[in-house]
């Protein structure tokens, strides 16, 4: 597959060449006669024995440009894997095969907020890659442009890449799984900063009173004890997850095959 641009004073257009001859089939009818949200619209040729289609690009960056940059935070992954179950859904109610989709930064176009795809429209299984290895190669991207102070957005990528190393899963359930999980964090974050925060149970209060004598209402000063001991907050245990988290806040990320490693016990190195 040959991916060119041609830039355009109003639009750019993007043509995927393949060595296969052209044929029109079912596909690129569907595409060109419905609108299907979340997918550039794409044409069809032949020539030479060869295929060529064609995006058209109006707006908006891909997603190689938007975050050449600056680095990814949890609700661009967050959005970008809504608008991909949204298109998917739309897919499979039209008959189209979601392996169509091409995954890839230089190929994901952001605009007005919202994440478009490119499909390519082929028969032959041969000349695509299957939905569930190209999301897998995309959350290495994420892993790469995420921000490294994000921790929630850490957390909710490690889940994504971790689960879809298999070779098949339903995308929508891993994600809802690692929304789930985020909550779950989210929740334990906030339950430890309100401890934190709280006045310790055996912070006790008396009233200063000097020579003896009872002061007047104005004079009473509240004072806290010195002799009281102090509640110490239990530490709270993630785990192996804490632990990749400090590394990354200490500079000692390293790579991201060890921080697998590392949480999981088990190899990276799995077949999709």
């Amino acid at each position: 597959m040959n991916v060119t641009y041609e830039n355009n004073w109003e639009y750019t257009d993007i043509h995927i060449d393949l060595e296969v001859p052209y044929k029109e089939n079912y596909q690129i009818r569907m595409l060109n006669s419905n609108n299907i949200s979340g997918l550039m619209k794409v044409k069809g040729s032949g020539r030479d024995g060869q295929t060529r289609y064609t995006f058209r690009i109006n707006g908006g960056n891909s997603m190689e440009k938007e975050f050449a940059g600056k680095e990814m935070k949890k609700e661009d992954v967050v959005t970008f894997t809504k608008d991909l179950i949204d298109t998917v859904d739309d897919l499979r109610e039209h008959l189209l095969d979601p392996d169509g989709l091409l995954l890839s930064p230089e190929l994901v176009f952001i605009q007005e907020g919202r994440y478009r795809f490119c499909y390519l429209p082929v028969s032959e299984a041969e000349e695509r890659q299957p939905l569930c290895a190209s999301f897998h190669v995309m959350t290495e991207y994420f892993v790469k442009n995420l921000d490294y102070q994000d921790t929630a957005g850490i957390l909710f990528v490690y889940k994504m890449h971790k689960e879809t190393i298999r070779g098949n899963y339903e995308l929508k359930k891993i994600i809802e799984a690692c929304r789930e999980e985020e909550k779950i964090w989210e929740t334990e974050q906030k339950t430890k900063t309100q401890k934190e925060s709280s006045l310790p149970e055996g912070a006790v209060f008396s009233l200063n009173e000097e020579g003896g004598e009872k002061e007047t209402q104005q004079e009473r000063k509240y004072q806290r004890k010195t002799d009281t001991e102090m509640i110490k907050e239990k530490p709270v245990k993630y785990g192996l997850i804490k632990k990749a988290v400090n590394r990354i806040k200490t500079g000692r990320w390293g790579e991201w095959d060890d921080l697998i490693t590392e949480m999981d016990g088990q190899e990276t190195g799995g077949h999709l």
